[in-house]
């Protein structure tokens, strides 16, 4: 006999069960939930963690991340923390892998600020390692393009500051202006440390490839004096590192010792073995040279231990990377198998294989890539021959104009100022012919007037001669006679025009020293009538084979681009001079923001 309230019975139990799979359902949300919100939590700080070097823990956190379970954004982010951190273990190899997995997610998400601090890191990396075999160019192109379209000076001082260390050893003249063009963009950003690494920068410069090392220890001092402020440990043990070097070769050995052991005082974190192996036998050299042969030896014997560690470490490495892949495919095999999925586990090795085939591909590619960089090298030196050729053959009209436009000026010059002195003069001597009836009464004051405007005539033909024979002396050379105009622009134009120089103590081939004293005496006369300025600066440095000349003011700049032929021939005369003796002219100006000229010669 069925019950009555059978169907009730019925009705009862099936909704507990909805009830029971309805909760199941909303507790396994929220445990996913507070999964992904504790693995955000610990990425965050994973981030401070290497921010500030403390890479024990940061590595530990690193390998307790699940993977698996982040999204395609914090993957990239957990990608380019873990390649930031192994930069730092000296692994460098790893780090680049991992660099490049985070850029080509974020390039997916369209992330492009990512990208573009993921292709600064790159640049650093490849710089660092010195890997022929990488080639940098494209991913420092693609950072500055990215500078360029933001209009930040905080990107700005970044790319200069790259491209100062990308050619700090192959033209150090070309590495300080990019390194005083940071310095000049970083005005505008009140970043002190950035201030204090530009210094760094331009310390080395001068220490390593200029003779003038009070100059590298002036810089290194401002930058010390900013990292203690802000306590940072590395950098201070890089800067006695640095200031040793410079006490060494200036001979003061007890000096270069002292800073030295300051520098191992200090608890480095950040590619520590190679900084000790580095340091000690830089110790052991300068104790050696201080006929100190005891401390010599001791000091040697600690680089060769830390050497035979570095080593052994580069040895590992790929030990430690087929460790790092067997943990992680561990674990995902651990996932899966929870998750009872076995589709998922032949995607997976489907990936894997995939992956693998693609980075022999990348790596078949990239062994032919230098060829074909050298390829487009020399296809882009047959552009320039053939500019250069163009530019040759337009030559000789350019100086026929530069010509006419000069006799054009001294024409208004004698028309305005001495044209109208002299009809005055004509005026008061016609007077004096009509007028004789009258003479007595007034001869005294018309010959004083007469007299006058003869002497001011007289003043201003001389001024014009003056200016136009304005030049070198042959005795007191280039330096000298640049900073004779600068005095007496100063004085005459409410214009304070200050000369700074390096390196300009021997003199010059005699047509080459009047041809820069006429580019500084155009750039400086520029500065005069357009640029309303109350200051301006004139850098001169002679390194080695090459001259390079900087003018800086604070006026109301200009727009290059906007500038016509005709309008801008003072800017045309000082671009051929600079042509005629195989030189580069770059402006640096926008509107309000003041000009900058740089001008790059080579002497052979």
């Amino acid at each position: 006999m069925v019950p009555k309230n059978l169907g009730k019975v019925y009705y009862q139990a099936f909704k507990v069960k909805i009830n029971i799979a309805h909760t199941v359902a909303l507790l396994f949300g929220f445990l996913f939930t507070m999964n992904c919100w504790t693995q955000q939590i610990v990425l965050n700080q994973i981030d401070s963690l290497i921010e500030h070097k403390k890479l024990t823990l940061a590595g530990k956190l690193l390998n307790n991340i699940d993977t698996l379970n982040l999204t395609e954004s914090e993957k990239a982010w957990y990608e380019a923390m873990n390649g930031r951190y192994l930069t730092l273990k000296n692994q460098d190899d790893l780090s680049f892998k991992n660099l490049m997995s985070a850029r080509r997610r974020y390039i997916k998400l369209d992330s492009m600020a990512r990208v573009s601090d993921i292709n600064l890191e790159i640049v650093q990396l490849i710089l660092a390692t010195e890997n022929t075999s990488l080639d940098y160019a494209p991913y420092l192109n693609e950072y500055l393009a990215y500078a360029k379209s933001q209009n930040t000076p905080a990107f700005s001082v970044k790319a200069y500051m790259q491209l100062g260390k990308s050619f700090i050893n192959s033209d150090p003249s070309k590495s300080l202006s990019y390194f005083k063009k940071a310095a000049k963009e970083n005005l505008k950003t009140s970043d002190s440390l950035v201030g204090a690494k530009i210094h760094h920068s331009l310390g080395v410069v001068f220490a390593e490839h200029t003779a003038y090392l009070d100059s590298a220890l002036f810089h290194y001092d401002i930058a010390l004096e900013e990292y203690q402020r802000l306590n940072l440990v590395d950098y201070i043990s890089y800067i006695y590192n640095n200031k040793a070097s410079v006490f060494k070769k200036q001979g003061d050995y007890p000096k270069a010792i002292q800073n030295y052991l300051k520098a191992d005082s200090l608890p480095i974190t950040e590619y520590y073995k190679n900084n000790k192996k580095l340091l000690y036998g830089f110790v052991s050299d300068a104790y050696e040279k201080n006929e100190d042969y005891q401390n010599a030896m001791k000091y040697l014997k600690l680089h060769l231990a830390y050497s035979d560690s570095v080593n052994s470490d580069a040895q590992n490495t790929a030990i430690f990377d087929i460790q790092t892949k067997y943990e992680v495919e561990k674990k995902e095999n651990e996932n899966l198998k929870l998750k009872r999925n076995k589709t998922w586990l032949i995607i997976g090795l489907f990936v894997l294989a995939l992956l693998s085939a693609l980075s022999y591909l990348a790596y078949k590619n990239q062994l032919s890539k230098k060829k074909i960089a050298q390829a487009d090298k020399e296809i882009e030196r047959q552009k320039v021959e053939k500019l250069l050729k163009d530019q040759e053959l337009n030559g000789i009209d350019a100086m026929i104009q530069g010509q006419e436009k000069e006799r054009e000026r001294i024409a208004n010059d004698l028309h305005d100022n001495l044209g109208s002195i002299l009809a005055t003069i004509k005026l008061h001597f016609q007077n004096l012919k009509i007028r004789k009836e009258h003479l007595e009464k007034q001869e005294k004051l018309m010959f004083e007037k007469t007299d006058s405007l003869i002497e001011e005539a007289y003043q201003k033909v001389r001024n014009l001669a003056h200016v136009r024979n304005a030049g070198v002396n042959s005795k007191e050379g280039l330096l000298p006679a640049i900073k004779n105009f600068a005095s007496k622009a100063s004085l005459a134009n409410k214009l304070i025009v200050e000369v700074e120089d390096h390196g300009m103590d021997q003199r010059l081939e005699n047509s080459l020293e009047i041809n820069l004293f006429r580019i500084v005496q155009e750039l400086i006369t520029n500065v005069i009538k357009h640029a309303n300025a109350t200051e301006c600066m004139v850098h001169l440095t002679h390194h080695e084979d090459n001259i390079n000349i900087m003018v800086e003011d604070n006026g109301i700049g200009f727009d290059p681009s906007k500038v016509k032929e005709r309008q801008g021939m003072g800017l045309y005369s000082i671009q051929k001079r600079v042509e005629d003796h195989d030189g580069q002219l770059t402006i640096d100006s926008t509107p309000f923001n003041g000009t900058s000229i740089i001008i790059d010669i080579g002497l052979k």
